[in-house]
């Protein structure tokens, strides 16, 4: 893990980190929630389809199976330019960053749904 840098290593930690914490919040929160969930939203905030409380996974798996391919990739891509240390380690940093970066952005996703599951209620846009 910290064979590109003490950097890249705590960032891939990092990436682990958002990897995983959507899916063990969604095991925490979703046994809370009753059988059938607000799933979609009009622009008023009103629930328009609902469905299983078990759909709310996608999300959290998707981040996580995109986490690993992050770091897969970002090791290949890594170990494709074995000839310059420098350049090793820096491809590795963009990769990393960049799946740390969409990690917390589906975390947030992860959020944000099942706030709406468990209150029933979308953002409302006003119109």
């Amino acid at each position: 893990m910290f064979q590109y840098g003490r950097v890249n290593g705590y960032l891939t930690i990092a990436l682990i980190v958002v990897g995983v914490l959507p899916l063990a919040i969604t095991f925490f929160v979703v046994p809370q929630l009753p059988d059938s969930v607000a799933m979609a939203f009009n622009s008023a905030g009103e629930a328009t389809r609902f469905g299983s409380r078990y759909e709310l996974f996608w999300v959290p798996v998707v981040s996580m199976l995109l986490a690993i391919a992050t770091l897969i990739n970002a090791r290949r891509s890594a170990n494709a330019n074995r000839d310059s240390r420098v350049a090793e380690e820096l491809v590795y940093r963009r990769g990393v960053r960049n799946g740390v970066v969409i990690g917390v952005l589906l975390t947030a996703c992860t959020i944000y749904l099942l706030y709406s599951a468990y209150t029933g209620t979308g953002i409302s846009f006003g119109f």
